[in-house]
């Protein structure tokens, strides 16, 4: 599930500012008026502000979420199986790193994000390489996190095998054919 919500998120994000732009090359006819009053430029930086803002209000309670969903396979691992230290390491691992991303990368982002909504795509190529940057960073920790995450799902399910015989099935354990 924290996999599926994680790649969900980023197709999302990667999706808004494409459909302003889809939007603005083929308006609906109830918004040609506005189209006219404001001219498509200004109604571009406008629908893409609103995108930036979904986008970031999106991912400051995907952060949470992230962390309270970690603690709370962390718990059951700890308390409700017999899991050895590697899953519980990584698990605690991911929630330590979704919890670092919701503390320093995102605020980041948000941050130099919002002082260039309204700047020119030609101005302030540090602050938006610095943008960039952050964006290739949380991106980078994704991807760990994903790696983290599928390999404590292949370690969980050998290790229970392992635990429950080849076939999976406790319910014949010690039982001898007739």
């Amino acid at each position: 599930m924290w996999i599926g919500a994680s790649l969900f998120m980023a197709a999302v994000a990667a999706s808004s500012f494409r459909l302003v732009n889809e939007l603005l090359q083929n308006p609906a006819a109830e918004l040609a008026p506005y189209l006219k009053v404001l001219g498509a430029e200004k109604m571009r930086v406008l629908a893409r502000y609103q995108a930036a803002e979904f986008n970031r209000a999106l991912f400051d309670g995907w952060g949470l979420v992230q962390i309270l969903v970690g603690l709370l396979i962390f718990g059951i691992l700890l308390f409700g199986t017999k899991e050895g230290k590697l899953i519980l390491s990584l698990s605690l691992f991911m929630v330590l790193l979704s919890t670092g991303m919701h503390l320093l990368v995102t605020p980041s982002i948000v941050g130099y994000g919002r002082s260039l909504d309204f700047v020119a795509a030609d101005k302030e190529l540090d602050l938006r390489n610095r943008v960039k940057a952050f964006h290739n960073a949380y991106s980078a920790l994704e991807g760990v996190k994903l790696v983290c995450g599928l390999s404590l799902l292949v370690i969980f399910f050998r290790e229970t095998r392992k635990r429950n015989g080849r076939d999976g099935d406790s319910r014949y354990d010690g039982l001898e054919p007739a």
